[in-house]
């Protein structure tokens, strides 16, 4: 059946395939705060932060989601996202361990749309359904465990995607 062949190609503007980089930044977390070390995976395709950790005094904090805008905005006013080889970023084909992934608008929209193919698949189809699923998360970077780790955290709590909607 191939009433999902190319689930991107039924959106205005298909989603981008990820060309991730990480590396090390210096940001400020707050207006009047010194600059703390950060580790970062970068989107290129997007471009945004997609997951970053603060690592001050030996203990590893993950940024919330107006934390992640907000290093997004300085990484993107130095145009890291231009040449990040010089900025000391090295490609990366799937998120590292270490992330807890962030999701941007088109990206949540299409595993909706496949989440809704996923309840309307027959048993023949189910299995065609998922590998689409799993390509398309290959293509942005990420596995299922990185959804869970996203979604899954307790002691994070729930994940506010922009805009204000719940990751869950």
């Amino acid at each position: 059946m191939n009433w999902f062949d190319n689930v991107s190609s039924d959106s205005d503007q298909p989603i981008a395939a990820a060309c991730l980089v990480q590396g090390h930044w210096r940001h400020a977390l707050h207006p009047y705060a010194e600059p703390v070390l950060c580790r970062v995976v970068l989107d290129l395709a997007e471009p945004r932060v997609v997951a970053a950790q603060a690592i001050d005094h030996g203990t590893v904090t993950d940024l919330g989601s107006s934390e992640l805008e907000d290093l997004t905005q300085a990484l993107m006013a130095q145009e890291v996202h231009h040449q990040p080889k010089a900025w000391g970023f090295a490609p990366c084909t799937m998120l590292p361990v270490w992330a807890r992934p962030s999701f941007s608008e088109s990206q949540l929209e299409e595993l909706e749309r496949i989440d809704g193919y996923l309840i309307e698949a027959s048993e023949e189809t189910i299995e065609d359904v998922l590998r689409l699923r799993e390509q398309f998360l290959r293509g942005i970077g990420m596995t299922d465990q990185h959804i869970l780790t996203a979604t899954r955290s307790p002691e994070q709590g729930p994940v506010c995607r922009k805009g204000g909607r719940l990751v869950n």
